[in-house]
């Protein structure tokens, strides 16, 4: 009973720290990859709310999987350091508690929560991706809003030049303005000029509105008659005139989500196997395919002169050349560089084919293993995390914090570094997305040992005392 009570209070000692955490470090990767990167893209496009919030809310969720081993790192060095501050460990250790069964319904925990993150990134996070990769390829190729401004002919709409002279204080009048309408393709076959005009949209913005008073408007169209063409003017003054812009350009367009299906990110691990093993087969075709064309079209065009140099030592090449005409020779000359290039050629599109299969090995490889090295940063992280806060006896966010983003920053560099190695394949990506594990796997055993066994390797008053009575011992030497 008194375990359970004491399984409560572990559990709970982590939980908050750990959604905390989360909130927070989702929030702060949130406006450093999405909004400050494509803050550019997003201003002056005249989103609606809803398409904004769809693009913040699938980043959001997008992000929740990388920052969860900071979540847990962070969360059970505060936790544990507010147990070991406040005694309650020390208390639990008296009644005959091991460190070990003490962590281990946080363990448990973490456990669950690895595989509740493989779930999620194995069949949520592809369809987010895929939502919001085409979202944002849809709003940047989207155009700006209107901007006319003042002295300036404005042609951003297809088809149409507009310059307004100056507007009103508050910009809902506008003055002195030319229209230039180029549908017709004829040049500037219809002019409009008005001294006052207003502009709205319609109600579902697909056209602009422009509301003209006092004006003219000019209009030249060509017409045949006997074989001549000729042109006819004509001209009206208005006190009111309406002319409806449409807007299709400036309205977001959807692009078909199919489209970007084939990326690594829009894929789980079965998928991802699926596309490594036809690439794989793609590129032993290609192998095959060059050893065959370099043995029946190149080896064998040249193996008739090596057998007639075989057949009779004493003819050299030379001297069969010399024996040619000038035409043959050059003839001749000319086979053999097209024969040359044309094998150069084949041999270069056929290493570019072969770079362009490995990359596409290597990235979906790479996705394969992310998807699993997440889960398991997040146990490992918590064997370092847990007996972090043990030893260093503080909780809150002082040196907790500092501590946590130490390891961490520690472990995303090594990450970073190890990705760009099998990007460039100089490891094989197993190794390299694997490897800061393996680094951070003996790190987290020494300190939980450690932790185990009370050890007060982070009380600098130890090392203060050893290295004065190393200059003590130096002095009476």
């Amino acid at each position: 009973m008194h375990l359970k009570k004491l399984h409560k209070l572990t559990l709970k000692s982590f939980l908050p720290p750990f959604v905390a955490t989360l909130f927070i470090s989702v929030f702060l990767f949130f406006l450093v990859e999405i909004v400050i990167t494509y803050l550019d893209d997003l201003i002056g496009k005249g989103l609606k709310t809803t398409d904004l919030i769809k693009l913040f809310t699938y980043a959001w969720i997008a992000i929740i999987p990388q920052c969860i081993p900071l979540a847990v790192l962070l969360a059970s060095i505060m936790s544990f350091g507010n147990l070991a501050e406040n005694y309650e460990l020390a208390a639990m250790k008296s009644s005959g508690l091991s460190l070990y069964k003490i962590m281990a319904p946080v363990f448990v925990l973490i456990l669950v929560l690895a595989g509740l993150t493989f779930v999620f990134n194995n069949f949520i996070l592809p369809v987010v991706h895929l939502k919001s990769t085409s979202l944002l390829y849809d709003i940047r190729q989207k155009k700006p809003t209107v901007n006319i401004k003042e002295g300036i002919f404005y042609n951003g709409i297809e088809n149409f030049s507009i310059r307004v002279g100056r507007k009103s204080a508050n910009k809902d009048t506008l003055h002195d303005i030319f229209i230039y309408n180029h549908t017709a393709h004829l040049g500037n076959n219809i002019q409009m000029y008005s001294n006052t005009g207003k502009i709205t949209t319609t109600a579902d913005t697909s056209d602009l509105v422009l509301i003209l008073r006092d004006g003219n408007r000019y209009e030249e169209s060509a017409y045949s008659n006997n074989s001549d063409e000729r042109t006819s003017l004509s001209q009206l003054t208005y006190k009111q005139l309406q002319v409806n812009i449409p807007l299709e350009d400036f309205k977001l367009k959807r692009t078909n989500e199919e489209l970007f299906k084939g990326n690594e990110e829009m894929l789980n691990v079965w998928q991802l196997d699926s596309v490594v093993d036809s690439t794989k087969r793609i590129l032993q075709r290609r192998i095959n395919n060059l050893n065959t064309q370099a043995q029946t079209s190149f080896y064998t065009r040249t193996s008739a002169s090596i057998k007639t140099k075989q057949n009779n030592p004493l003819v050299s090449v030379h001297s069969v050349f010399d024996s040619l005409k000038v035409d043959d020779f050059n003839r001749a000359v000319d086979n053999s560089m097209n024969m040359a290039r044309t094998a150069q050629g084949n041999i270069d599109n056929s290493q570019m084919a072969f770079e362009n299969d490995k990359s596409v090995i290597t990235k979906f490889l790479m996705e394969w293993h992310k998807k699993i090295v997440i889960c398991f940063a997040c146990i490992v992280l918590f064997f370092v995390g847990a007996p972090l806060g043990a030893i260093i006896k503080k909780g809150g966010l002082g040196m907790p914090v500092i501590v946590s983003v130490f390891f961490f920053l520690a472990y995303y560099i090594l990450t970073e570094v190890f990705m760009q190695l099998a990007l460039d394949r100089k490891l094989p990506v197993y190794q390299a997305l694997w490897m800061p594990l393996v680094i951070f796997l003996p790190i987290s055993i020494f300190l939980t040992i450690k932790a185990a066994k009370d050890s007060v390797i982070f009380d600098f008053s130890i090392y203060y005392y050893w290295i004065g009575k190393l200059f003590k011992r130096k002095k009476r030497a």
